[in-house]
């Protein structure tokens, strides 16, 4: 069985890459490295 990666948008930071703090500033997302974008695997 061959398996497939596709990228899409990453879902917890809905793509941009880093996150708003409440305190200010900003943290970058650490589920898709900062780049907005996820690795997904498909059979």
């Amino acid at each position: 069985m061959k398996t497939e990666t596709k990228q899409k948008e990453c879902t917890y930071c809905s793509g941009s890459g880093y996150f708003q703090l409440l305190l200010g500033g900003s943290e970058t997302c650490r589920h898709c490295e900062g780049n907005g974008k996820e690795n997904v695997e498909e059979a």
